[in-house]
């Protein structure tokens, strides 16, 4: 237990050792929440906002003052349909095809499922009780920092246990890195309270439950479809590895399935109870109706091997996981059933996304849409190496010549990665996609030169992290030693 303890408190560490806020006004809101629900007992955001326009004179002081027609709120209850008469009169714009900002006369709530807020409550809740104003942004967003690194770190030990039972303790360990290092978490899922955290809690802790060979109780089936249905309640997309988590090409019993489908209801039940409460009716929805009118092969590309947000660009390594997602197919047991419908999954996740009218997710480094995927890829992955996936030496050298570049650009994005940077100036890659599509200026190649032109901090935030590093991979080998003698 105490290991585990200390692999715990060194990877949360990494995620303060950039010494660097990398957020987005998304993460406010869900924030906020626990602010309105510990100190009014409600979820709307009626005594945290003021009229558009508001003179910051004309502020109470203690309150945030954050405008009500910011994009990520919305009317509480069935709105009459009140929209601003044009966009010059709104805080901020709004995304296609959702609802339209509060009225004046409507209560205010977040477009945002409850989920993470939820998450977080334990750890943002002293803080509120401590009478922490709302009105400090720094504290708000960083509370949310602390509350996204503890879920991420009990996310990324699940993951580790699961890889553990496939692979040898150093795959396991590298794995694990790769994930914590090589993908969006210490860019986005741990640095701020997004929504990602908590899908990669409720993914992670279904395999913990049930991805092992051998037979799998009806109590961890049922556990199992809780926590995915609770992911719902995080990020409603979760429903699609939820759906995953069943064996439909094996030889599951009618009563596990039929058992994660009920542990899936009850976990999903919290969400139904938030939109009966904020909107009067438990099958509306805080996001409105998305639109998904992008061409199929323009958000493919874009997905998968576009410059500025391809995954495989990003994560060349997932290549080696998507193939042991393929193996599985050709191999029996509980575990090969399994990946075979979360691969089905990852694709079904990957046309969802390719559809999507902003399918790049804002502003933002790298893929974190499909990224929410990451524990699949991982666990995946650790699986085909436990097959023989990379038996071959020139299998190995590609993979980590791949896992290298992630591990450059991610830890690089990390200590200089600005979201008012590259995808603003010139122009706003949320208005002008064509950015996106550009090998001439990727976002990679601004933060590598960013990262050249590195000032005092980045330095202290590279040498802490490197500490932090080194001192886990010397107690891992360590152990690993003794066990082997």
């Amino acid at each position: 237990m105490a290991r585990w303890v200390v692999r715990g408190a060194l990877l949360f560490l990494l995620t303060f050792t950039n010494v660097h806020d990398i957020w987005s006004p998304d993460v406010v809101p869900n924030a906020l929440l626990d602010w309105s629900i510990v100190r009014q007992g409600n979820v709307d955001f009626d005594e945290l906002v003021v009229p558009p326009g508001t003179a910051a004179s004309a502020i109470p002081a203690g309150d945030p003052g954050i405008p009500a027609d910011s994009y990520f709120f919305r009317p509480c209850g069935r709105s009459a349909g009140f929209a601003w008469p044009n966009a010059s009169t709104q805080g901020s714009p709004r995304s296609p095809g959702g609802p339209p900002p509060p009225g004046p006369g409507d209560r205010v709530c977040s477009i945002f499922p409850p989920g993470v807020s939820l998450l977080a409550l334990p750890v943002i809740a002293p803080f509120v009780l401590a009478g922490a104003s709302p009105a400090d942004g720094a504290l708000v967003v960083r509370a949310g920092h602390l509350a996204a690194a503890i879920v991420e770190t009990i996310a990324a030990l699940l993951l580790w246990s699961v890889l553990r039972r496939f692979t040898s303790v150093r795959w396991a360990l590298a794995l694990v890195l790769l994930y914590w290092l090589g993908t969006s978490v210490r860019t986005v899922a741990a640095q701020a309270l997004w929504q990602h955290a908590g899908v990669h809690l409720a993914i992670a802790l279904g395999l913990w439950l049930v991805l092992r060979e051998g037979p799998i109780s009806l109590a961890r089936e049922l556990l199992a479809g809780i926590a995915l249905g609770f992911g719902v309640v995080v990020r409603q997309t979760t429903l699609v590895p939820l759906v995953a988590f069943e064996r439909f090409f094996g030889g599951a019993s009618w009563r596990a399935r039929a058992v994660l489908i009920v542990g899936a209801a009850i976990g999903v039940i919290p969400l139904v109870a938030y939109n009966a409460v904020a909107f009067g009716s438990p099958a509306e929805q805080g996001y409105g109706p998305k639109l998904f009118t992008t061409p199929p092969l323009t958000g493919l590309y874009g997905l998968l091997l576009s410059p500025s947000r391809g995954l495989l660009v990003y994560e060349p390594w997932a290549i080696a996981a998507l193939v042991a997602l393929g193996l599985a197919w050709r191999r029996p047991g509980p575990v090969a059933e399994r990946l075979r419908t979360l691969g089905l999954g990852w694709v079904v996740l990957l046309v969802f996304y390719a559809l999507y009218v902003e399918w790049w997710g804002g502003r933002v480094f790298g893929p974190r849409f499909l990224d929410d995927m990451a524990p699949v890829l991982v666990a995946a992955l650790g699986w085909g190496i436990g097959q023989g996936l990379l038996a071959r030496t020139w299998s190995r050298v590609l993979f980590w010549v791949a896992a290298a570049w992630s591990l450059l650009l991610f830890n690089a994005a990390a200590l200089v990665f600005d979201p008012n940077g590259w995808d603003t100036v010139p122009t706003n890659v949320n208005f002008d996609t064509s950015r996106l599509f550009s090998w001439s200026d990727p976002q990679w190649l601004s933060v590598l030169w960013s990262l050249g032109h590195a000032d005092v901090r980045v330095l202290l935030a590279a040498l802490l992290s490197a500490l932090i590093l080194a001192l886990l991979l010397r107690l891992e080998l360590r152990v690993d030693q003794r066990s082997a003698g």
